[in-house]
């Protein structure tokens, strides 16, 4: 058989993807999650261990492969300039984090020097050792043909190939690409073009204004902490002063970014406003709350032009700055789109995925894919020669409770058990959607300072995730919006918000996941018993890991998580692990 391997190759969030010969998505995995290194900042996506494992697994009988990649082939030019670019804007603004001994400006050299490496490593991995292990396992001897694509492209066909729509308009956002920091499309019968708008050369960027609000809070957007702002955010109300610098900093003209002539003024008195080491962040709550206003009216102006120029129902986006759950939520009500989608993986991770798409619609140029929503669960499966081990030497008590496990968890939830949930294959993205979950019960109004306390061991600001069964969804939400990879925010309505105080946010928002049957039939049944015991179809749903660490990805980091940690319950499959 033939299989496409699509490689996200940016200096963070690398991951992997395959496609199989029928155009099928079966499998798709962070690289942090094997190696256990938050965003796999500089690392390959293809780990020579990893991927012999990954293509012995999933491509057994594989006789021709085509890996596609997620940047043009000249893409070193242009990321050199933009590394330059981004390193300009950090010395102008006298920026300086200290990230493993280095500060912010190192570490952008030092990606370069890594992209750059990872590229050259990548082509003579694949022509020639991967190819080795492709004739020694499988006797084939067609050489392994490496393709590239454009990295907006890849952001593109990642939004669009696992949407629902056979028609829409689609945007990309992120930090940067080849050219710019956004680009419009437009979708029809499987068809991915550009649409009727010059996007121009540009590096200004939306996701790096978001950068800056972060780092002016004194948190590390290296290591991804973005997610400090969106929840430190609601705590505030609009600082005027503030928001005139931030709106004139960035503008959007005609589809493309504008900034003013004095934007090195401005930044510098932003950069006065910053948070000092050792302030407390509560100070700084109205910074973060006008940071993410203006980020969202931006975002706004961006959709609206992709209206104009694109019109359609539907709208498709991608991009890092896609994962602003919080503002994701306000989106769809305030654009003239009738449906707006958002992968599970927006960032550099998903583009694995459109690579692997854009190769194999190449060789088949009339596929388009089913309009049906891409399920997330495809990343490893828990192995059970680890099960094994640990039924052997793990010394905890283990009771495998076959279909009654989720009668049985759904009790341990309701007295309040904080539960370790790990089932079938892991999920795909930067959250947990019922597989590799931290679950509790959301009824209780002291769970979320002290899952923060005893379990994630981060700041009591920072929220917990509503999972709730979709058909459920009208009765708890106002303007209830499907939400399958909880990728937006949405209002709790009034009358439910004291039945639920541990998943509602000081702003009376959820960053909702929506659970249906045919989704996830496991985590279905669970939140269903849990609602036959305590009336509430909903649970709270945290990513299965502690802070600065990736999603668990074996059954010895669940262990380490489960026995290092407040988590009273382990749950593997069918069977339940309780502490002795």
């Amino acid at each position: 058989m033939k299989y496409y391997i699509g490689l996200a190759t940016s200096f963070h969030d690398p991951a992997i993807a395959i496609v199989n010969e029928k155009g099928e998505l079966i499998f798709a995995e962070d690289a942090e999650r094997f190696l256990g290194y938050k965003r796999g900042l500089y690392c390959l996506p293809d780990n020579p261990y990893y991927i012999e494992e990954v293509l012995k697994t999933h491509c057994a009988d594989c006789s021709e492969l085509i890996i596609a990649k997620t940047w043009s082939k000249g893409r070193e030019k242009s990321t050199n300039i933009l590394e330059n670019v981004v390193l300009s804007i950090l010395e102008t603004f006298s920026f300086n984090i200290d990230v493993n001994t280095r500060d912010i400006k190192d570490q952008f050299y030092f990606a370069r020097a890594s992209q750059a490496a990872a590229g050259r490593t990548l082509s003579r991995f694949f022509e020639a050792g991967c190819r080795n292990f492709i004739v020694g396992n499988y006797r084939t001897k067609k050489p392994t043909d490496v393709r590239y694509h454009d990295h907006h492209l890849t952001h593109a066909a990642n939004a669009c190939f696992n949407s629902p729509y056979d028609d829409a308009a689609c945007i990309v956002v992120d930090g940067m690409g080849e050219k710019s920091s956004i680009a419009y499309y437009t979708y029809k019968n499987g068809q991915i073009k550009p649409a009727p708008i010059k996007v121009k050369r540009s590096f200004k960027s939306l996701g790096l204004f978001y950068t800056i609000i972060c780092e002016n809070l004194g948190f590390d957007p290296l290591k991804g902490e973005e997610w400090k702002v969106m929840g430190l955010a609601p705590y505030g109300q609009k600082d005027q002063k503030v928001y005139d610098l931030l709106r004139s900093s960035l503008q959007v003209k005609n589809g493309n970014f504008a900034v003013p002539k004095n934007l090195n003024a401005i930044m510098k008195e932003i950069k006065n406003m910053a948070r000092e080491p050792g302030e407390s962040v509560e100070r700084y709550k109205d910074f973060a709350y006008t940071g993410q206003l203006v980020f969202g009216e931006i975002f706004m102006d961006l959709i609206n032009a992709a209206y104009d120029y694109a019109p359609s129902k539907n709208l498709a986006i991608s991009g890092g700055c896609a994962l602003n759950s919080s503002f994701m939520g306000t989106a769809l009500e305030r654009s003239k789109f009738e449906n707006i989608f958002v992968p599970s993986a927006p960032a550099d991770n998903g583009n694995a995925i459109g690579a692997a798409f854009l190769s194999y619609q190449q060789d088949n140029p009339s596929w388009k894919p089913s309009n049906t929503v891409q399920s997330p669960y495809t990343g490893s499966e828990v192995k059970e020669k680890s099960l094994q081990k640990l039924a052997q030497y793990g010394h905890l008590k283990a009771t495998d409770y076959g279909d009654e496990v989720y009668k049985k968890t759904a009790e341990f939830l309701a007295e309040g058990k904080i539960i370790g949930w790990a089932q079938g294959k892991a999920e795909f993205g930067p959250r947990s959607l019922g597989n590799r979950s931290i679950l509790a019960n959301p009824c209780l109004s002291d769970m979320k300072d002290t899952i923060n306390a005893r379990v994630k061991f981060r700041e009591e600001f920072r929220p917990f995730a509503p999972s709730i069964l979709h058909e459920h969804g009208d009765e708890y939400f106002e303007n209830y919006q499907e939400s399958p990879y909880m990728e937006r925010t949405l209002v709790f309505k009034e009358a439910v918000r004291n039945k639920v105080p541990a998943v509602v946010h000081v702003d009376n928002t959820g960053r909702l996941q929506s659970v249906k049957k045919e989704w996830n039939e496991p985590y279905y049944n669970l939140i269903q018993n849990f609602k036959e015991i305590t009336g509430v179809p909903v649970l709270l749903n945290t990513s299965f890991n502690i802070m600065g660490k990736p999603i668990v990805h074996s059954v010895e980091d669940m262990l380490a998580v489960f026995l290092m940690s407040g988590i009273d319950v382990l749950v593997i499959n069918n069977t339940i692990y309780e502490k002795n």
